[in-house]
């Protein structure tokens, strides 16, 4: 089962009458879709609170119950990139390869999964707001089913797509079947009145006219109900309060049947203590959407400040807005997960629509900003969890829909870009393309084509495309804001030389490195007439021309550039800034290329002679500038130099004040593995297994680099010729890092090659070829058949079935070497080794 199934209500009745049309259609190769009734011109009756999700839930369970299922997945569908992030955690739930960090493609990799599996299926998506929403991405095949819950009339896959026809289009129309879902009968109405009231025929007296009133919608029904429960009195007592409300709002909301029920829900949670505080937070959780607001957005100064009427926001006010949140949970217009900061209160949508309706525009574009700042001021910091971010993106989707144009009043409101750099940050890459497209329309549209900020929303759109590897896509929108920004600004403005450098990155990205030099030259020199010729902009020019030299084979032109880039960076930041350390490995780089290995000991040599000169000898910048000439010994091929290098700055690291237990450890990783590929095993394997127990104790074992240590100890142990312990180290931690990173991640791929060949190199034939199929199947479908680490592992399995079938067995492996994985890095920090520490015939 992959994501949350909701709870049936309180009271939840079977529907013999209005609920077993949709049950019958569900079978396997079929889409339904449960919408409303009649046109979004029908009264607000025919459009929300018909228990469209309730039933969905109840079908869901109940195949999920009876076995009739081998997967089920139940997502919410109230944007584009929330189905997107759901398939992707359905693909990770059932253990399928998918490249890593990608959810887009993750999610193909599902619906392709679904089109061809045998095994039984249902999803559910629930809430589909947009038919451009699920467009492309409709799941089909025959083993399964689909049911949709909308509240849009008329939508079902076939209009969601145009085109031609795809592997992931929608099933034909003999296989759609749209079921629109009315209110209960009012013999189901009665019977649920029953089961809710307890068969109290006290409370039960009038309950015919009080069906009739609420036109019989589940919802507004199950506010009846509670209210009943919680106040004492009978339907009968309740009908007419209902009348009386729904007298005086009548003006405003006379097509809304469920507006007396809420008020009177809402008028009852106001007397509980803090009194007058329910009014305004409902109006608030109505803006924010029925897809689950998280704890912090609830709780922010924004919407504290709303609730309480307060300027000054306390912790007191705080605890005052979870009360009237609680009292509304208590007449049930809002359900509270006290345990779930991500999506802590939830709105159903019904409810939801009938408080906007009955709020004024004014008030209602009121209500938006202050949601907006309060999803802005609470919005997590970057690298959250995904689970989170989709949570606030909900709550914001939710406010765009609710009013878009209360975020132009003053301009592009910040929500509307934290969205989109989330999705670029989450790497939806053409979900994100979309987004800013349709941002910088409507600035053009609200605030004008050529403002500031619309020609800042079409860099991210640029940005987006070379995200999307639509690369030449990406040239030509810089390339046309370029000729903007220069007719506005003039072409020596500062945003002017930065728009060009974007299109210098991007023309050298596709190649084009004879048009990105050219442009690199110029940049340089309009930056140091600009901003001077020590300012850090120009810095940053020096650096993307010397890359675009060094990428032309111009090594001698990409050297002097980078030495006049490291100079700059040392006098305006330092000499052991991550910048100027950035500088001085570019440079070292572009000496390595040019096999000129003497300078880049002689550069780093001067670095660290100078950072004692400094500091001192005993200073962590010197140990750092250490530790970077001894990996230039290692890149040299000195690695005696680089071993004896290491061994001092590891001495060092225990002496400095102020240095951290990841330093030592750093520091003893790299000597390990310089150590190991150097033959001294002996020495490297103590080392190793030192690094592992340290980061078991500080970072956890489940730890992404403290896999990685393992990983490195396990490749230690087999190059020893140690393979039981080898074997055993790996088998743990593929087991660890399908758990962690997912199957499809490249290090779970790699783990799971070398394990392969560890099993081979001891002989056990069958399981070394059990894991190199399905490494070799994992690669392909993750990260295609042309990838670096798929050619490597196809090699070595190629290779495998060569001396398995030749006419004598391997008895030993040969002389080991890397598997190629040079992108592996043995740690985060700038001061690891970048080396890979395992083995291949």
């Amino acid at each position: 089962m992959s994501g949350t199934v909701p709870s049936l209500a309180d009271g939840h009745i079977w529907r013999p009458e209005t609920g077993q049309g949709p049950w019958d259609a569900l079978r396997p190769g079929r889409t339904v879709v449960l919408g409303p009734v009649g046109d979004l011109r029908a009264p607000a009756r025919f459009r929300g609170g018909t228990g469209k999700t309730q039933l969905a839930a109840a079908f869901a369970l109940k195949l999920w119950a009876a076995a009739e299922l081998d997967l089920l997945v139940w997502l919410n569908a109230g944007s584009r990139d929330s189905i997107i992030t759901g398939y992707a955690r359905a693909l990770a739930d059932i253990a399928v390869a998918a490249p890593p960090g990608k959810p887009e493609a993750a999610a193909a990799r599902f619906l392709t999964w679904l089109a061809d599996t045998g095994r039984r299926w249902l999803v559910v998506l629930d809430g589909l707001a947009e038919s451009a929403d699920a467009e492309g991405l409709w799941p089909h095949g025959p083993s399964g089913q689909v049911l949709v819950t909308t509240g849009t009339a008329g939508l079902s896959p076939r209009s969601a797509t145009s085109g031609s026809p795809r592997r992931d289009a929608p099933p034909p129309a003999a296989e759609q079947l749209a079921i629109a879902v009315p209110a209960f009968s009012p013999r189901e109405a009665m019977n649920y009145i029953s089961v809710r009231l307890n068969d109290d025929p006290y409370q039960a007296g009038g309950s015919l006219d009080l069906a009739i009133a609420a036109d019989c919608l589940p919802v507004g029904l199950a506010l009846a109900a509670t209210y009943l429960l919680d106040s004492g009195q009978n339907c009968r007592q309740y009908g007419l309060a209902c009348h009386r409300y729904g007298q005086d709002w009548a003006e405003r909301t006379a097509a809304d049947p469920l507006t007396p029920f809420w008020l009177l829900a809402v008028d009852r949670a106001r007397q509980f203590a803090p009194a007058g505080l329910a009014w305004p937070a409902m109006k608030l959780a109505a803006v924010l959407g029925p897809a689950g607001i998280p704890r912090a957005v609830l709780t922010s100064p924004a919407a504290c400040a709303f609730v309480t009427g307060r300027h000054v926001v306390t912790d007191g006010d705080q605890a005052s807005l979870r009360a009237a949140f609680g009292n509304l949970q208590r007449l049930g217009l809002v359900t509270i997960e006290p345990d779930d900061e991500i999506r802590t209160v939830s709105v159903p949508a019904a409810i939801q629509s009938s408080v906007q309706q009955a709020i004024t525009p004014v008030e209602l574009r009121r209500i938006v900003r202050v949601a907006a700042d309060a999803i802005c001021e609470s919005w997590p910091e970057s690298g959250a969890q995904a689970d989170l971010e989709q949570a606030f993106r909900d709550c914001a989707t939710s406010v765009r829909r609710c009013d878009d144009l209360a975020l132009w009043g003053q301009g592009c409101h910040p929500l509307l870009v934290k969205v989109g750099q989330s999705l670029d940050d989450a790497q939806l890459a053409e979900t994100a393309l979309i987004y800013w497209r349709d941002l910088a329309r409507r600035s053009a549209d609200y605030i004008g084509a050529r403002s500031p900020a619309t020609l800042q929303l079409r860099e991210h759109i640029a940005s987006a495309a070379e995200a999307a590897s639509r690369i030449n896509e990406a040239i030509s929108l810089r390339e046309e804001l370029a000729v903007d920004i220069d007719e506005i600004a003039g072409p020596t403005h500062p945003q002017a030389i930065t728009s060009r450098a974007s299109l210098a990155v991007a023309l050298r990205t596709a190649g084009r490195l004879s048009d990105a030099i050219s442009l690199s030259e110029r940049l340089v020199a309009a930056s140091e007439l600009v901003f001077g010729p020590a300012h850090e902009q120009t810095a940053e020019r020096l650096r993307e021309l010397g890359s675009a030299y060094g990428d032309a084979g111009r090594y001698p032109d990409a050297i002097s550039a980078f030495q006049r880039c490291l100079a700059l960076r040392e006098q305006a930041t330092g000499l052991m800034h991550p910048q100027t350390i950035s500088a001085r490995h570019h440079l070292a780089e572009a000496y390595r290329r040019a096999d000129r290995d003497k300078e880049t000991i002689r550069l780093y040599l001067e670095a660290l002679t100078k950072v004692e000169n400094a500091v001192g000898a005993a200073h962590p910048e010197a140990v750092t500038a250490r530790e970077n000439l001894a990996i230039a010994y290692y890149y040299a091929g000195r690695t005696d130099e680089a071993a004896a290098t290491f061994e001092r700055a590891l001495a060092d690291w225990t002496r400095v004040n102020g240095a951290g237990p990841a330093d030592t450890i750093a520091a003893r990783a790299n000597l390990a593995a310089i150590y190991c590929l150097s033959g001294r095993l002996k020495e490297a394997i103590p080392l190793y297994e030192s690094e592992v127990a340290d980061l078991d104790r500080i970072r956890g074992q489940s730890h992404p680099e403290t896999l990685r240590a393992r990983w490195n100890l396990a490749a230690a142990c087999h190059r020893a010729k140690r393979l039981p312990e080898a074997i055993r180290l790996g088998e743990a931690t593929l087991a660890a890092c399908e758990q962690i990173l997912g199957p499809g991640h490249w290090e779970t791929l790699t783990a799971r090659a070398n394990l392969a060949h560890a099993c081979h190199a001891a002989g056990l034939l069958k399981r070394a070829s059990a894991q190199f199929d399905r490494a070799l199947r994992d690669c392909e479908r993750s990260l295609g058949t042309e990838d670096p680490l798929t050619s490597a592992v196809r090699e070595l399995r190629k290779r495998y079935l060569a001396g398995r079938q030749g006419a004598a067995p391997i008895i030993a492996p040969p002389k080991p070497r890397s598997i190629a994985l040079t992108r592996m890095l043995l740690s985060v920090s700038m001061r690891r080794l970048r080396a890979v520490e395992w083995l291949a015939p």
